[in-house]
């Protein structure tokens, strides 16, 4: 009997009573592309398929028994109270049963099974994951990756070499659905910023191996491995390829971070990057952290588009599959956009023309950081933010002086923010054309997304609201009607590189529908 026949015979006994020791009454059969699971209520079976892929190798029984003795043993570091051991499945008195004396047919992994409805995945779907749950994770987490193996073996798996392999075997594994599932435009817009980054940023990689951080992981950290009973209990880590559990922290927790994305909270997903940083103290994990989670988002993409063509998934299963791999995609494609490279959105105009109004809804919107002249300004000389200065045209603290010593500032604050990989509204005049030349070059420095915004409205329009402004309490701004045709006779115009990335906006318009408007524009530049 070959290897495909004799698990057939061993998954329908699965499903029949008779075959476990105390003859449950309910049996539920879920699958993957590469296991079984069989619920019994107190327990849950796991019998691997006997598949050959390129990154394992399950095809014979003896491989099956080393694999399943290897997945008990590194999930029993998380979760030493759910990995019971391996049980036999035996040939008795002519059928299989579970634990019996005869021939040996097929090794399952036993554990307890976990209450179903206090799932993680479940759980998002309900609304009812908690920042506590998040805390509580990382909690378990940040021990769990200073006791984890680490040594010269596993900081191999952090070489640039590596992850260049892997990120390449996902791209040729894909490859066959790119035009079908994957927008060829995307596809090669991924591709091509993995590989930008990963020459960009290999002394960083360098860096993370020297300081420790590549350790033996979890390597399968999102919430579908996740159960929240009264402590997390985290399972079902990678057993079958060394490559794909040894890696970065960072990497190991964007699984997790991505995950929540995914289900629509980007709230925990930034609490659970947060809390990590604070606790850990790892100071460059924010600039590798986008990398790892566009990567992660494209491992996804990548496993639902083959369990979209495997025999052993019926259509429907199929469709859904194709629905989450091209979700997937698109999530790490947006992940190339702003977190592998952030952007950086320039505000810019004349006083009055509704910058500060349109930079706060572009950070309502997105929760980019805010770096504003006018508050910058006053915090480099020591007054309160709020407090009315009124001075000559470009004197006092508008000297040109003080000017050039707050966009340095500025540009120094978005520098360290975006080498976080953290994207940057910067709010002002921007009247220099030398001022807009030195934020493209930043921009090319930290692989940034730069977009000029020149905000405009007629003068009517301005003149009313510097007039309304007067009695206005709150605003930053010390910009008066009588200064305006000052600063408009000396704004520098817009020429050279700046003219092929600037976008005149007509701030008549309410603030939140511009916002859609360009966060939309911009998002199609690459399709």
């Amino acid at each position: 009997m070959d290897e495909s026949a004799r698990q057939d015979l061993v998954l329908q006994a699965m499903n029949r009573p008779e075959t476990y020791p105390d003859r449950p009454q309910k049996i539920i059969h879920l699958q993957t592309y590469i296991s079984h699971i069989f619920l019994t209520g107190r327990r849950a079976y796991k019998i691997k398929k006997p598949v050959t892929l390129d990154f394992l190798n399950f095809s014979t029984l003896a491989r099956r028994r080393y694999y399943c003795q290897k997945e008990v043993a590194l999930n029993r570091r998380l979760a030493p109270e759910i990995y019971l051991g391996v049980s036999r499945i035996t040939w008795d008195q002519g059928r299989p049963i579970i634990g019996g004396k005869g021939p040996i047919l097929e090794y399952a992994v036993t554990m307890a099974e976990m209450p179903q409805e206090r799932m993680m995945n479940r759980l998002l779907k309900e609304g009812k994951v908690t920042p506590r749950d998040i805390r509580d994770l990382v909690r378990i987490l940040v021990p769990f990756y200073r006791r984890a193996a680490g040594g010269k073996a596993v900081a191999a798996f952090g070489r640039i070499e590596v992850l260049r392999k892997n990120t390449e075997e996902n791209f040729q594994e894909t490859r066959p659905f790119v035009g079908d599932l994957f927008s060829t435009r995307r596809f090669e817009t991924i591709v091509q910023r993995t590989r930008s980054f990963l020459e960009a940023e290999k002394f960083l990689f360098q860096k993370r191996i020297q300081e420790g951080y590549i350790r033996e992981g979890h390597g399968d950290l999102h919430s579908g491995n996740i159960c929240l009973d009264k402590t997390p209990k985290i399972y079902d880590c990678i057993e079958f390829n060394s490559r794909f559990r040894c890696g970065d922290v960072a990497g190991d927790l964007a699984f997790l971070a991505m995950d929540l994305d995914f289900h629509g909270r980007p709230d925990l997903a930034r609490l659970l990057r947060d809390e990590y940083v604070h606790w850990s103290g790892d100071r460059d994990f924010l600039r590798i952290f986008g990398f790892y989670l566009s990567y992660r988002a494209y491992v996804r993409a990548k496993v639902h588009a083959l369990a979209s063509v495997s025999p052993e998934w019926t259509e429907k299963e199929k469709r859904a599959a194709r629905r989450l791999a091209r979700r997937y995609f698109d999530l790490a494609y947006a992940y190339t956009q702003e977190k592998l490279f952030p952007n950086l959105w320039v505000v810019m105009g004349l006083m009055g023309s509704g910058k500060s109004t349109l930079a706060r809804a572009i950070s309502q919107a997105t929760g980019w950081t805010i770096i504003s002249s006018d508050a910058s300004r006053k915090a480099l000389l020591g007054i309160r933010p709020q407090a009315r200065v009124e001075v000559p045209f470009e004197k006092g603290i508008y000297a040109p002086k003080v000017s050039a010593r707050t966009y340095r500032h500025m540009r120094n604050q978005a520098q360290r923010l975006l080498r976080q990989g953290r994207s940057v509204i910067l709010d002002g005049s921007y009247k220099r054309q030398e001022e807009r030349l030195a934020l493209i070059r930043l921009a090319r420095q930290t692989g940034a997304h730069i977009r000029f915004l020149y905000c405009s409205a007629p003068e009517e329009v301005i003149r009313k609201r510097l007039e309304n402004r007067k009695h206005q309490k709150g605003v930053f701004s010390d910009g008066r009607w009588e200064l305006f045709h000052q600063q408009k006779e000396d704004f520098d115009p817009l020429s050279g590189p700046v003219l092929s990335l600037v976008r005149t906006v007509s701030t008549l318009k309410p603030a939140k529908r511009l916002v859609q408007t360009l966060l939309s524009e911009f998002g199609r530049t690459d399709d």
